[in-house]
């Protein structure tokens, strides 16, 4: 993957299962048969058609119904409580072929049936998003003649083999249109959380945790998408799956519209799991609503200056989603994304933050390398080609260098600084002192203490194998369980409660590698444990002693068994277990 004096990443595949395709069923039909189809017909215009045939279908009357009339309403707002709540416009009739003004981007279309007792029945529902375009002020300052638009589409849990293997469409678009490909790109943290948020901020979590913790508003203007929009570009975010968002949630939710345009109001109206296998919100899935919802965006204001961030979740989040099903639609995007012209002059950014993190291939060795790696992939716009060559060449160079979220962030400043012809000089991402630009070219003897990549998720090395039953390795893992019973002691639980100590079940692989200069030596070791027969990974530095370095990695499926625990980062390495109070 990487070959550079200051860091060799060994190519390392896991034979990901390939999913076969259930021909039986329609894909396009998983989530419920159209009958409504709505598509734009202006810059805030849309025209509905209605196909009598298959909402006769819906009746829910054995006798012929008297009527049948469909209606629909706006999300025109969303009020913050304890949960959201939607606020619709009134439920407007209309009929087939009607052209209707938006007045916000989200659509709402119920049809309803007249019995002959004059009662109505609601047979049909159906949701919509598109981009009502908007009226934006632009900054009076001297601006160049071509400005470069971003669009990144992420999708979680996506290494490159994992992409490689499971979207073969994807993957052949992009070779045959010559996307540069980052095989050094690297995580710097566990989950999406910190991976995200150093691409979008250039800070690490302890900065975030300090400034963002529970005011998520309040850092907004740390978030690059606010750079962009303070330079007159308009501004787009939506993630799908909103019950697996681990991003913008939880304490780091926001409660006002982070950007222009703001997708969660639209996943909150019907987002479902009809048969456990499409995430759906309405008739269509969840992913193909947010892409059809980026290229609108894309489109409405590809003759302005744009900056979108769609995340997609459902498709790839563990290794029982089916990534799959994400391919032609992927392939289908980029494709529209080309003829309609948008890409002569916006960079697309294919990325991913991590790959997978528990499940039954972390048991393999591979999966080491394979979780720290995401993809990412970049489309450089023409224009922006023929006249920085420099930079194109750095980057070409680049994709074979450790590279991390943050440089990705210092690339992001660059692009608004050229659309801007200005020659400011913008500082270091806060979380890496040593990171840059990829329109420079990253230095060869560049080393995961230089990128800040913590030792724990470094993967600069090669990992020998061990014997499970090495003496020398034994003392490593049993030095884990003895941090994890420190750990159980400590853990705040609610009342009548405890967290059981720990103790080893079952080793299920110990490797190690040796840091630059082999002076120190690592031992990597997944281990299960009992009682919760929980599956770990942990990193342990043998210098006079065993030292557990960096946090615990849980590599099997959560089930619930540190609910007691109080604080929720805990529950991972707590089985409850009740007290006599």
């Amino acid at each position: 993957m990487v070959n550079t004096p200051g860091c060799h990443i060994p190519i390392a595949m896991v034979d990901y299962e390939k999913h076969v395709s259930n021909t039986t069923n329609n894909k396009n039909e998983m989530c419920g048969k159209r009958a409504v189809f709505i598509r734009k017909y202006d810059k805030d215009k849309v025209i509905a058609r209605i196909k009598s045939a298959v909402l006769k279908k819906y009746s829910k009357l054995k006798i012929h119904s008297v009527h049948t009339q469909c209606c629909y309403k706006f999300i025109i707002d969303t009020v913050y409580y304890v949960r959201p709540i939607l606020v619709y416009s009134n439920c407007t009739d209309f009929r087939d072929e009607e052209i209707i003004t938006l007045k916000s981007d989200f659509i709402n279309v119920m049809c309803y049936e007249l019995d002959i007792n004059g009662t109505s029945h609601v047979i049909y529902e159906d949701v919509y998003a598109f981009t009502k375009k908007i009226e934006y002020s632009k900054p009076n300052e001297k601006n160049c003649r071509i400005k470069f638009n971003v669009l990144i589409l992420g999708m979680d849990a996506m290494s490159l083999p994992r992409v490689v293997k499971t979207m073969p469409r994807t993957i052949a678009y992009l070779k045959d249109d010559n996307w540069l490909g980052f095989r050094g790109y690297h995580k710097i943290g566990d989950n999406s959380l910190p991976n995200i948020l150093a691409l979008l901020t250039g800070k690490n979590m302890t900065s975030i945790i300090e400034q963002c913790f529970a005011s998520m508003d309040d850092c907004n203007y740390l978030l690059i998408w606010s750079a962009f929009k303070d330079a007159g570009y308009v501004t787009a975010y939506g993630e799908e799956n909103l019950k697996l968002a681990n991003t913008f949630t939880k304490e780091y939710k926001f409660l006002k519209n982070p950007t222009d345009h703001y997708m969660q109001p639209f996943y909150l109206t019907d987002e479902r799991n009809p048969r456990n296998r499409s995430l759906c919100t309405g008739k269509i899935s969840s992913g193909q609503q947010l892409l059809d919802y980026a290229r609108d965006f894309a489109s409405t204001y590809r003759r302005d200056s744009f900056f979108g961030f769609f995340w997609l979740n459902s498709f790839s989040y563990d290794e029982k989603s089916r990534p799959e099903d994400a391919d032609k639609l992927i392939e289908n995007f980029l494709n529209q994304l080309t003829y309609t012209g948008i890409m002569t002059n916006t960079f697309v950014i294919f990325l991913s933050d991590h790959g997978l993190r528990f499940g039954r291939s972390r048991l393999k060795a591979e999966s080491y390398y394979d979780d720290r790696m995401p993809m990412n992939f970049m489309w450089v716009p023409l224009l922006f080609k023929g006249k920085h060559p420099y930079e194109l060449r750095a980057m070409a160079i680049n994709q074979y260098k450790l590279a991390t979220p943050y440089d990705f962030y210092s690339t992001l400043q660059d692009i608004k600084k050229i659309s801007l012809c200005s020659n400011s000089t913008d500082p270091a991402p806060e979380g890496c002192p040593n990171c840059h630009s990829l329109f420079e070219v990253i230095d060869s003897n560049r080393t995961c203490q230089d990128a800040a990549i913590n030792e724990k998720w470094c993967s600069c090395h090669k990992l020998f194998p061990l014997p499970i039953q090495d003496p020398i390795g034994i003392k490593s893992v049993n030095a884990v369980v003895s941090y994890m019973k420190s750990m159980a002691m400590t853990i705040e639980t609610q009342k009548c409660w405890s967290c059981a100590l720990p103790s080893l079940k079952k080793v299920e692989r110990i490797n190690f590698y040796y840091d630059e200069g082999k002076v120190n030596i690592y031992y990597v070791v997944a281990l299960t444990i009992s009682p919760g027969n929980g599956t770990y990974e942990a990193t342990v530095l043998r210098k006079n002693g065993y030292t557990v370095i960096g946090p615990l990695s849980f590599i099997s499926y959560y089930r619930g068994l540190g609910k007691c625990a109080l604080n929720r980062r805990d529950r991972l390495f707590c089985v409850c277990q009740e007290q006599q109070c």
